[in-house]
């Protein structure tokens, strides 16, 4: 990812930075996912979960019940949402520790699905369903997201990583991610920016450690699903960081930072 720091200086995080990332934020604890662990073979890519009805959890991968060939993902997302989901600060719309319902179960889908679909998070996806489910998941009404199309998904999934105030990887800590990258060898390259993560507010750090395993799974059957970590990081990094006086950059200004974002990975 190439951001700008100031309109004359930018940093690269290459796409083998991006692999590392990904690789040191949810290698390590693969085992302890089973619905990861299940991911990363092919053959179980098409394996289905059976989800129990939520409840009040810190982790999303504890809502599964058990893996099994003939399992399935719930195929609805129950009402809880006493706020709209898009536009929000991820505290206002989490709680317990705990990602909201329909996010937890559009990442659960991905995680399924995603490996096994090309162009996952690339493809465009229906704008008068997008903006149909967008609407549907705000006010809190009963979905069926098993039966979506898994691209609308990924689709609806960027726009409310896009609609998070300050950005999902914080604004306030633009300067120090660029610290971090900035850093020569990759042992402390990788070690920085764990230290800015760790800064992050909770219900960031939680959701950022979801998102990346489940980038994790993808990337790893990117002959498949033609999405190596480089592409992931084309579709997924504009949404996730940006300086905090991005909106007050010029229309050039702007479109030279998305172009950077884009074609650093």
């Amino acid at each position: 990812m190439k951001l700008t720091s100031s309109c004359h200086a930018s940093k690269t995080l290459n796409a083998c930075d991006m692999e590392t990332l990904i690789e040191c934020q949810s290698e390590g604890n693969i085992k302890e996912h089973p619905l990861l662990a299940s991911c990363e073979s092919e053959d179980n890519i098409c394996q289905l979960i059976e989800i129990k009805k939520r409840k009040k959890v810190s982790n999303w991968l504890l809502l599964m019940r058990r893996l099994s060939s003939s399992s399935d993902v719930s195929a609805a997302s129950e009402p809880e949402l006493k706020t709209s989901l898009f536009d929000q600060p991820l505290s206002a719309i989490c709680s317990d520790n705990t990602l909201p319902g329909p996010i937890q179960d559009i990442l659960t889908i991905l995680c399924l699905k995603g490996p096994s679909t090309e162009g996952i998070f690339r493809k465009a996806a229906n704008e008068k369903a997008r903006k149909e489910l967008k609407e549907e998941l705000s006010s809190g009404g009963v979905v069926d997201l098993r039966s979506l199309p898994v691209h609308l998904l990924a689709v609806v999934l960027k726009d409310f990583l896009r609609s998070i105030p300050l950005k999902l990887l914080s604004c306030d800590l633009f300067e120090e991610w660029m610290g971090a990258l900035a850093k020569q060898s990759e042992e402390d390259r990788i070690e920085a920016l764990k230290q800015v993560a760790d800064k992050l507010p909770r219900p960031n750090h939680l959701l950022l450690k979801h998102l990346v395993s489940v980038l994790h799974v993808i990337s790893k059957n990117s002959e498949v699903n033609r999405m190596d970590a480089s592409n992931l990081a084309i579709c997924i990094g504009p949404n996730v960081l940006s300086p905090e006086n991005e909106h007050n950059l010029s229309l050039e200004a702007r479109r030279d930072l998305n172009d950077k974002v884009c074609s650093a990975f």
